[in-house]
């Protein structure tokens, strides 16, 4: 079998099907279809055990683990198209989708029960590290957004947002000379990722 990382999608395909046609003989007229069901059945576990490593090796939350899902099959092989292929349909994660202390955002009056600094880990081995920002880019923070999703943000410092309210119409936070700051969401290992080096600033 082969396997080719095409941007978002994994293909799975056949290498040496002379050599499969030799080894039926006779019955080299089956040969697609032998490989078709090997292709299919390849990509199904190569699926499940992509999932499986990566909620042993990354610190997903309950969120995380959905996300793994998104790891779907998009094309199944054919006698006539002999590869299937896996398709992730977002790249990259952002870090709300990993471990973080505390768990939950505070918006509103609750900010003010908020901790100094979120801490947050991506891989198990991993220790928490507090997520302090640096540079024009301030502390790490849990927020919600409109579609349910809870990400890991930063404020780019100095900047000047042009979206002045909140998804449920309340004032968003402005600075002391009344601007509010354009938010940046923390990234992580994409969910095709199993490279030794994972992400180097909070790994």
């Amino acid at each position: 079998m082969s396997v080719v990382y095409q941007g978002s999608n994994i293909v799975i395909g056949v290498e040496g099907i002379n050599e499969v046609e030799r080894i039926l003989g006779n019955l080299k007229s089956k040969t697609p279809a032998v490989a078709k069901v090997a292709v299919n059945s390849t990509a199904r576990y190569t699926r499940r055990e992509m999932i499986k490593h990566a909620k042993a090796r990354y610190a997903v939350n309950a969120a995380g683990a959905r996300h793994l899902n998104d790891l779907k099959k998009t094309k199944s092989a054919s006698n006539k198209d002999i590869s299937a292929e896996l398709h992730i349909a977002t790249m990259r994660n952002d870090l709300g989708y990993f471990k973080s202390q505390p768990g939950t955002y505070y918006i509103g009056g609750n900010v003010a029960n908020a901790p100094e600094y979120f801490k947050g880990k991506v891989l198990k081995s991993s220790a928490m590290k507090a997520l302090t920002g640096a540079g024009n880019l301030s502390k790490g923070f849990l927020l919600p957004f409109k579609s349910g999703h809870v990400g890991m943000v930063q404020r780019v410092i100095g900047s000047r947002s042009r979206n002045t309210v909140t998804a449920k119409g309340y004032p968003r936070w402005t600075t002391r000379d009344g601007r509010v700051e354009k938010l940046m969401t923390m990234g992580s290992p994409s969910a095709t990722a199993m490279r030794p080096s994972l992400w180097t600033p909070y790994g």
